[in-house]
């Protein structure tokens, strides 16, 4: 019990470390929060940073080598332009429900939170907590899903109403890391099933 009572003490600093001092960063340092209005931008301001790659009309430009004496050709990967863009009606609805999963993912948090009190306190293997663990992966789990489908809104929309000459706008792909809460979604399940076990030993005996 003591080594568990220590292995929750660390979960309660690693999650603060690197959520809750990542959110603060964020609000210090202006990186991107999903509840923005602006189209795939990167920070508070008015700058868009998109994603690009270029089509068969692209013109390259060029860099100079001094040790060399050589041209060689260059593109863009990102583009960072001033603008700003009215997202349109189901961009500002899926940011509304990010506000909404982000508050359901605050209340997952703090059965967490809980779920480590009752075992620092001897209370393990309960329904209860399993309840709680449920709440806490899902509802960190539909919060990365509400953020993967904003962005591809933001991406649909920028490359729909955005003329870039030479370049178009490009999907990056998933951004949230879903192994780690995959495989705690796992390990909850697993938990429950264990405890189901347990219930029914004890029923038994």
């Amino acid at each position: 019990m003591k080594k568990i009572k220590i292995l929750a003490l660390i979960a309660i600093v690693v999650f603060v470390v690197q959520n809750v001092g990542e959110a603060v960063q964020n609000l210090v340092y202006g990186e991107p929060a999903p509840t923005q209005s602006k189209l795939y931008t990167d920070s508070y301001d008015s700058h868009l940073k998109l994603a690009v790659r270029p089509t068969d009309t692209c013109v390259p430009g060029t860099v100079h080598s001094t040790v060399t004496g050589t041209d060689a050709p260059f593109w863009a990967t990102r583009i960072e332009a001033f603008g700003y863009i009215e997202p349109s009606a189901s961009l500002i609805a899926m940011t509304f429900g990010l506000v909404a999963l982000l508050l359901f993912a605050l209340y997952g948090t703090y059965c967490l939170i809980r779920t480590i009190i009752s075992v620092t306190r001897g209370d393990v293997f309960t329904r209860l907590n399993v309840r709680r663990m449920r709440f806490f992966v899902y509802s960190l789990m539909l919060l990365g899903a509400g953020y993967e489908v904003w962005r591809w809104l933001s991406y649909v929309e920028a490359s729909q109403r955005l003329v870039l000459t030479g370049y178009e706008v490009v999907y990056e792909g998933l951004q949230f890391d879903w192994l780690p809460y995959v495989l705690l979604a796992l390990f909850t399940e697993l938990f429950a099933a264990g405890v189901k076990m347990k219930e029914e030993q004890d029923l038994t005996i």
